[in-house]
């Protein structure tokens, strides 16, 4: 190779991490953010946290749901293509979230957004992939990682900020000029992947994911607090001003029976799985999943590390903030240890990695994720703030040990006409987690509690909501070390 091809290789790799990071720095952020102004958003639409809380568990049931898909679709019809759109996507549906007049506006526009930011996120490891050299691909997606979290970090301390100065709608309006600037240097910058245009989407598949992934949640969010009978909903009247004042009346109510929704969660699974095994182009390679067992580990493993610890973050931040009584500002100032940690990290993860395989590292993070929830699932009411402190740097430290490993090893394990799919079933798996994560943490508190706190108003006891929240950290911690098996016992190959 000469030395002019060699110069304009490296030039283009770095151009395309810091063109991706980027892009992608404003789906994150965007999470963060809205986690923190719930609150607010509750108040001026005039209703209850349980339809507010909503705006960001549809956005997380989307990216669960939709990353696989949109994996192979990319892979079929080039990531470079389905990034740019990705990113037009989220701009618009960020500039149309920030202008909702009503409550079912801004969930129609959250889903908008969403399928943006997966489109955004499954693509963005892939490209990274694609333009590194095997030898160099850690110490990028330890740079990945490190921006991801960083997002997160900025998050809650910007939304914040945002929400006390200049008003709540502003965290949306904040991707708009954001995404206008990049869209015209992504679409110059970044190269075309190689198209797999002999393959087709698995759209029957894609379904029966969802339905199945939809069923799942659905059930444990609403199971524990409604006593396994049923959810009901009723909806009187749909006001859409943003449309020309357009007014729907429905008068009609949907009662959900929540005791069969596991049994047809299992249903829709087995049938996904027997599509899967027919389809000439799954969106979920059954068959690659049996044969390639450092793939299948990576996943799971992913999957138990969410699941375990990612409900920490939104729960300790209801701790401070209802039962401490600390201002929302400095609540979120105290729970950017945790993304800062992972940050700070994340780098020397990245370079010195090489002395130790990625099955040790993740092992290693799990441990040190499960030692960190053990600890919080001793918190009480008059816990010090240090404690909390030392606990989520303590997260964020193992979390940052296994996060770029993992990714790496997943990425690395299959074929690069395979990338974008398998980073998507890898996004899936971590969303999926997080879902898992917040519905568990949500039902064990639930359970705890003989006050209703799911809408405004609602009265709580301190020491029942602690000793809930203990429980849930306790769960998370068994959780993290069964992931720690899983993690051991994967081949490194």
């Amino acid at each position: 190779m000469s030395k002019s091809l060699s110069d304009s290789l490296s030039e283009y790799k770095w151009m395309t991490l810091v063109v991706v990071n980027i892009a992608t720095f404003l789906a994150p952020l965007d999470t963060g953010i809205v986690a923190l102004v719930l609150p607010n958003i509750a108040r001026d639409f005039q209703t209850g946290i349980e339809i507010a809380i909503w705006v960001s568990v549809i956005y997380l049931i989307i990216l669960t749901t939709f990353m696989t898909s949109f994996g192979r679709f990319s892979d079929i019809h080039g990531r470079k293509k389905y990034f740019v759109i990705g990113l037009g996507i989220f701009v618009v549906g960020s500039l149309f979230s920030g202008l909702s007049q009503t409550i079912a506006e801004l969930l129609i526009f959250r889903i908008i957004q969403a399928m943006g930011a997966a489109l955004l996120l499954v693509n963005s490891r892939a490209i990274i992939t694609d333009a590194f050299p095997p030898e160099e691909r850690r110490l990028a997606m330890s740079i990945h990682v490190t921006v991801i979290y960083l997002a997160i970090a900025t998050g809650p301390a910007l939304g914040a900020v945002i929400t006390e100065y200049i008003g709540w709608r502003n965290v949306f309006f904040l991707n708009v000029p954001l995404g206008l600037v990049l869209l015209p240097i992504v679409s110059s910058k970044l190269k075309e992947s190689t198209k797999s245009l002999n393959k087709s989407m698995d759209w029957l598949g894609s379904f029966f994911f969802a339905s199945s992934l939809s069923c799942l949640l659905v059930a444990i969010t609403f199971g524990p607090k409604e006593s396994w009978t049923s959810v009901n909903l009723y909806i009187e009247e749909i006001f859409l001003p943003m449309f020309g004042n357009i007014h729907i009346w429905s008068r009609f109510a949907i009662s959900i029976p929540l005791l069969i929704l596991p049994f047809l969660s299992l249903i829709f699974l087995i049938i996904f799985v027997v599509v899967e095994y027919k389809a000439k182009n799954p969106i979920l390679d059954i068959r690659m999943l049996s044969k390639n067992r450092l793939f299948l580990s990576t996943n799971l493993t992913a999957l138990f590390m969410y699941t375990s610890h990612y409900n920490a973050l939104v729960m300790i931040s209801f701790y401070l903030q209802l039962i401490r009584l600390i201002d929302p500002t400095e609540a979120a100032f105290m729970i950017s240890a945790f993304p800062l940690t992972v940050v700070v990290t994340s780098i020397a993860v990245g370079r010195y990695s090489k002395l130790i395989s990625s099955r040790e590292l993740s092992a290693l993070g799990m441990a040190i994720v499960a030692i960190s929830l053990l600890l919080m699932s001793r918190l009480t009411v008059t816990s010090s703030i240090l404690f909390i402190e030392v606990s989520l740097i303590i997260m964020g430290i193992g979390l940052s040990l296994f996060a770029a490993p993992n990714t790496n090893a997943n990425l690395s394990s299959v074929t690069s006409e395979n990338r974008s799919l398998a980073n998507g079933m890898l996004g899936t798996m971590r969303h999926l987690g997080q879902s898992l994560s917040l519905a568990i943490g949500a039902s064990t508190v639930g359970l705890f509690l003989s006050e209703d706190i799911y809408s405004v108003g609602g009265s709580i006891s301190v020491a029942e909501y602690v000793g809930g929240l203990s429980q849930a950290f306790f769960i998370g911690f068994i959780i993290a070390v069964v992931g720690i098996f899983i993690a051991l016992v994967r081949g490194n190959k």
